[in-house]
């Protein structure tokens, strides 16, 4: 599985004009092309872009085939019309976690781990995430339905994607003692160059989702 990530601020003054271009016409553009919209998303506490866009593909080809359409050049072009330091990145399931349902998860909030797996640690990363950090964070609300690994982007680095439905769950999982426990595991054996980001969704592709909906039902 890939997922195809694309990131930008939105220009201040442009917000409703924004919001106008992503509902009629980026979103389904997206669609359009075969890109899987599953989930739009602003950040709340981290660094980057403050604007996430997600799409899914089944395989590299399948999404090289949707860039090379007019209609995601065109779309991405006038995009630049209304956001700023556009940037994207492929990334590639590591197989290390059950992505059996993985998809579009309405509401949903994101707590986001990124880091370079220390050489060499790759058997021992992969016993202490499956049967340790993986257990442990479900256990205090977060519950990780993705690894990738970036192949095409800035830095090729891991990222775990936990699930949540709001702020205090994050909140209160990252206060709890084993969290903290098995973080500083992490970061002392397996991870280097480690960051975390909270993200909201930004309601658009909800939006989107239901209106489909609703119109397929008229």
């Amino acid at each position: 599985m890939f997922l195809f990530v694309q990131q930008w601020e939105i220009i201040k003054g442009k917000e409703d004009d924004y919001s106008t271009f992503i509902l009629r016409k980026h979103l389904p553009a997206m669609a359009k092309v075969g890109l899987n919209i599953i989930g739009g998303f602003h950040v709340i506490l981290g660094s980057g872009p403050r604007i996430t866009s997600a799409a899914m593909a089944d395989d590299f080809l399948s999404m090289q085939m949707a860039w090379q359409r007019e209609e995601f050049i065109e779309v991405t072009k006038e995009l630049n019309n209304y956001v700023a330091n556009y940037s994207n990145a492929v990334l590639k399931d590591t197989g290390r976690v059950d992505m059996a349902n993985y998809g579009l998860a309405l509401g949903t909030w994101r707590f986001n781990q990124y880091f370079k797996l220390v050489r060499g640690t790759e058997a021992a990363y992969t016993d202490f995430l499956k049967n340790e950090y993986l257990p442990m964070l479900a256990k205090v609300g977060i519950r990780v339905q993705a690894e990738w690994q970036v192949i095409i982007g800035n830095t090729l680095r891991l990222i775990l994607e936990g699930l949540t439905t709001n702020l205090v769950e994050v909140a209160q999982a990252m206060m709890t003692d084993e969290y903290r426990r098995l973080r500083r595991r992490l970061l002392a054996n397996f991870a280097k160059d480690y960051s975390s980001r909270i993200l909201a969704p930004t309601g658009r592709v909800e939006m989107a989702y239901l209106l489909s909906g609703i119109t397929k039902s008229l």
